[in-house]
């Protein structure tokens, strides 16, 4: 009985489930799911699909001519220093806006472009010490403007138990986390908030938490534009 089972598995191209069900059909050594007649794929409905190449292909079977191609996202064969995930916004956005990351957890949103070359960046810098009085004021954010980067600049460490959240009062971790810094090490850390533009000025402050810190001082940019 085995050897009859091995025999029909080799002679046999396919494998059908039920009587009008789908076929699992051998194509040259890869794996085909088609429909009971064979004459088009079928879908295949799964909680994950783990895929083990470096490449996922969309329209593999294209003709490759006129409008018929392929498309193929391909993971980065060297350079990678950890595993990620990103997450789709909960939207398809608005005509002209662009995907950005929030550069911690992967979550992707919409944001409006930068603009033209011709759009100006501000820098603005402000000072904290292990012994600053919170909240600290930074600047007034202009109205329609898009922060593109927040870099906290630990130039002496901390020491302690410090942190700090850069937002605006009633949301004061909105552009920087408290997880997002650690001021007990010497580092440049550069965060993208990837929000759309506020209409209205924002007073930023930095919410800081001197947690018995008797040393250490840092710098705090944020490079801004107003979309043109």
């Amino acid at each position: 009985m085995s050897k009859f089972a091995d025999l029909l598995g080799t002679v046999v191209s396919y494998f059908k489930i039920g009587t009008n069900g789908v076929r699992l059909k051998n194509s040259s050594g890869n794996l085909l799911i088609r429909n009971s007649t064979d004459s088009a794929d079928s879908s295949v409905t799964a909680s994950t699909i783990n895929i083990s190449s470096d490449n996922f292909v969309i329209n593999s079977d294209a003709a490759n001519t006129s409008a018929d191609r392929s498309i193929t996202i391909a993971r980065p064969t060297s350079g990678m220093s950890a595993s990620y995930t990103l997450t789709l916004p909960t939207s398809v956005g608005s005509p002209n806006q662009v995907l950005t990351t929030d550069g911690t957890t992967g979550n992707l949103s919409w944001v409006n472009a930068g603009g033209s070359t011709t759009d100006k960046v501000s820098t603005d810098t402000t000072n904290l010490a292990f012994g600053s009085t919170s909240p600290v004021s930074m600047f007034t954010l202009p109205a329609n403007s898009v922060i593109q980067a927040v870099r906290v600049i630990v130039d002496t460490a901390f020491n302690g138990t410090p942190s700090l959240s850069i937002g605006i009062s009633g949301t004061t971790s909105k552009y920087v986390a408290t997880n997002q810094v650690d001021l007990t090490t010497i580092a440049i850390y550069e965060i993208y908030p990837g929000l759309t533009a506020n209409g209205s000025s924002e007073s930023l402050i930095t919410t800081y938490s001197a947690g018995s810190a008797s040393v250490g001082a840092a710098r705090i940019e944020v490079d801004y534009v107003i979309p043109a």
